[in-house]
């Protein structure tokens, strides 16, 4: 996650002197923050070689968190983002916080993290999020979630700093982060979760609307007709791509004497839900397959209208929407293709998420280990500087 660096390169990053880095990096690899490895030469080849830094990354841990309206997860990460242990489970979105919450902190027993060796608690929620507070205001998907003070529930029981922020911008961010290719990009994130929903990262920045709530691709309006939505209105686009209208349209299929591959199913007590229908579609069944079709249609809808709107270079889908098979995404690309503008497809790389349903979690990772890193750094700068 974070590439090895020459103290030249430092100076040249932060337009500190060159003893001025000396004397940070010097006091941050005699606390073992910092390790210098190996070396490498300048461009002409001439002069000695520099010395790489690069972070200790088991030098301390970080706790990350990350509430989604029907499921939690939580995992213990290496200050390079590197998963130490990890854990998830179910929840009911109609549950009061209190109920949940008792349930993670069950989960983050169960992970037996050292906690005198964490250095940060990153935490990932959706909906409105006042990040200064550290409060989780509200979400269409969790009814009961109001103005939940998250900060100050883990500042209750861990000792270590806590940044809250909202999923899918944590998602956005982990993937910018995490990118193989370093180079400045425009780049969406889109997430499939309970919901669905966006962010703009432009060159390292992650767009924030006022009051930070923004992203609400689902909540866009795909037909004036359509069905209710829980936001209140008629037609959103989370209407056609929810897993909750994945299994009402599979019932809707048995209702009309079709979707005869349900009926075993259910008579031995089993849950409809999204997972058989992605599954029976790529087994080959028709109904089910007529279900994905529509989804994948919707769902190319509201990314290229995005597409249309940045003219982004990257589009990458985050979450744990079952499309991560080859025929799939590659229905997906085409499907996009045909609501992109030619301008705008050009160059675009469609990809999915290296890290599926954990991107959010993984973003809350990053930015706690990000707050901790500038925390460490900020108390070796002179005060002169």
């Amino acid at each position: 996650m974070l590439a090895p660096v020459s103290r030249a390169d430092l100076a040249r990053l932060t337009r500190f002197k060159p003893p001025t880095i000396s004397g940070i990096v010097g006091q941050l690899v005699n606390e073992g923050l910092v390790l210098e490895g190996e070396s490498e030469r300048s461009e002409s080849g001439r002069g000695r070689p520099s010395r790489l830094l690069r972070v200790n990354a088991g030098y301390r841990s970080i706790l990350a968190v990350d509430i989604e309206s029907d499921h939690l997860r939580a995992a213990v990460t290496d200050l390079n983002g590197s998963i130490l242990n990890v854990r998830g489970q179910f929840v009911d979105r109609r549950s009061s916080p209190e109920s949940t919450l008792r349930k993670l902190l069950e989960m983050i027993g169960e992970l037996d993290p050292d906690r005198n060796r964490i250095a940060g608690i990153g935490v990932s929620c959706p909906g409105m999020v006042d990040e200064e507070t550290g409060t989780m205001l509200g979400s269409t998907n969790l009814p009961a979630w109001k103005n939940v003070p998250l900060r100050q529930f883990f500042l209750e029981h861990f000792n270590a700093p806590v940044s809250v922020g909202r999923s899918i911008h944590l998602a956005a961010w982990a993937e910018y982060w995490f990118r193989k290719d370093y180079r400045p990009t425009k780049m969406i994130a889109v997430t499939l979760r309970t919901g669905i929903g966006f962010a703009l990262v432009d060159n390292g920045e992650v767009f924030q609307g006022k009051n930070g709530f923004d992203g609400e691709l689902g909540h866009t309006v795909v037909d004036v007709n359509g069905l209710p939505c829980e936001c209140g209105r008629r037609g959103c686009l989370e209407t056609f791509l929810s897993p909750a209208s994945m299994t009402r349209r599979a019932r809707a299929l048995m209702e009309q004497g079709r979707g005869q591959v349900f009926k075993p199913l259910l008579a031995h007590g089993a849950e409809l839900d999204a997972e058989i229908i992605y599954r029976r579609a790529r087994e080959g069944d028709a109904d089910c397959g007529e279900i994905v079709d529509d989804l994948i249609r919707y769902l190319a809808i509201g990314i290229g209208n995005l597409v249309n709107l940045f003219n982004v270079e990257t589009v990458v889908l985050c979450g744990a929407i079952d499309i991560a098979n080859k025929q799939l995404l590659g229905q997906l690309r085409d499907e996009v293709r045909r609501n992109c503008l030619d301008r705008s497809w050009e160059g675009l790389d469609l990809r999915l998420s290296r890290h599926a349903e954990r991107s959010s979690l993984m973003g809350a990772a990053v930015r706690a280990t990000q707050e901790y890193l500038i925390a460490a750094i900020r108390q070796k700068v002179p005060a002169t500087v």
